[in-house]
Order: structure tokens, then sequence, then C-alpha cells
């Protein structure tokens, strides 16, 4: 028997998904508070704003980012980087795809949302940054076998990889469809391997 979901987890998976598809802005405490169905002192007894919440979010978004794809994509060394590269575009894929393109990417929608906000802001450029480090990682690894073309600017080419991929997930939301992520797997991969 599954064990039922505490107020905490309620209130962070609601928020989560209501943050997703609405924004952060726009999602009022309220909305979170019916559609969790946690009372107001409830939520005030686990965080301390709408924006402790929020950043709570953050936090697990990223954990599981880093977990499933970071971790178990772009350093698991037991595929090729040319298959973690594959990979790492199916599973960013599969998430967007989930709500029929509708919420793109969770953590492009806040940064674009909430830039001006030092809390988040700082979060997300970390975040950002660790995965630009493991794309760099598997750039590199993917030189050093001979995979990838060798004079790769692999810095250079991590921050583009995940520029393309945010822009890829946008472009998905706005035509509906994952044909801009196909498009852009296919074109980085035949950047990297040209000769």
């Amino acid at each position: 028997m599954a064990r039922e979901q505490s107020n905490r987890e309620k209130l962070l998976q609601t928020a989560a998904s209501l943050f997703h598809l609405q924004g952060f802005q726009p999602t009022s405490l309220d909305e979170i508070l019916d559609q969790s169905g946690v009372c107001r002192s409830n939520f005030y007894y686990h965080f301390r704003s709408k924006d402790d919440l929020g950043l709570e979010v953050l936090t697990h978004q990223v954990e599981h980012f880093v977990t499933n794809v970071i971790d178990g994509i772009l350093y698991d060394e037991t595929h090729t980087p040319r298959e973690r590269i594959e990979r790492l575009f199916t599973q960013v894929g599969s998430a967007v795809c989930e709500g029929s393109y509708r919420g793109g990417c969770p953590f492009g929608n806040l940064a674009a949302e909430m830039a001006g906000h030092a809390e988040f802001r700082s979060r997300l450029s970390g975040f950002f940054k660790r995965w630009e480090e493991a794309v760099e990682h598997c750039l590199a690894d993917g030189v050093a076998r001979r995979h990838f073309r060798d004079d790769l600017d692999v810095r250079g080419a991590a921050t583009t990889l995940v520029s393309q991929i945010e822009g890829a997930i946008l472009l998905a939301k706005a035509y509906g469809n994952g044909g801009p992520l196909e498009a852009a797997k296919q074109h980085v991969l035949k950047f990297l391997e040209s000769r």
C-alpha cells in the first residue's frame, strides 16, 4: 500500500505543476492551497512565503535533473559520448512532451521570469553552470576518444549546446511538437562529428 503524501509533499508537487504550466508570478498562494488541499496555517508551518516554496521546488527539480540527466546520462561513461548526447536530447524531449509541449523547461521558464530576484537567479545560474560543466566533461571525453572533432572548444561548445537545447525547448513549446529538439540534436551531432 502506497504511503499517503505529507502536506509538505502536496504543496511541493502542486506548486511545481502550477509554476511549470502557469509561471511563478501568476500562480497565487490561494491557488496552490486550493489545489493541494492544504490549509494556510499548515503552509506557513512548512514555508515562510511563496518565494520560500518556489526555491524549495527549484531545489527538488535541480536534484531530479542532476540524478537523472547530469549523473545518469552525461557522466555515465558506460555509454559513448555520442550516445550520451543523444540520450540527453531524448530525455529532455520526453520531459517536455509530457504536457503536450505546453510547459517548456521549468528552469528556462523560471530564469526568464525571475531574473530580477537575486536568490532565484543565483540558484538558476549555479544549475546551468553545473549542466554546462557536465556537457563539457562529456564533450572532452568525446574528443579524447576521437569520437568528436579534435579542434572542438569544449567549454564554448558546452555553453552552445545547453543554449541550443533551451532554445529548441522554447520552439517546441511554441510549435506544440518535438521537431525543434530533433533538428537541434541532428545538427549538434553533425557539428561535433565533422572533421
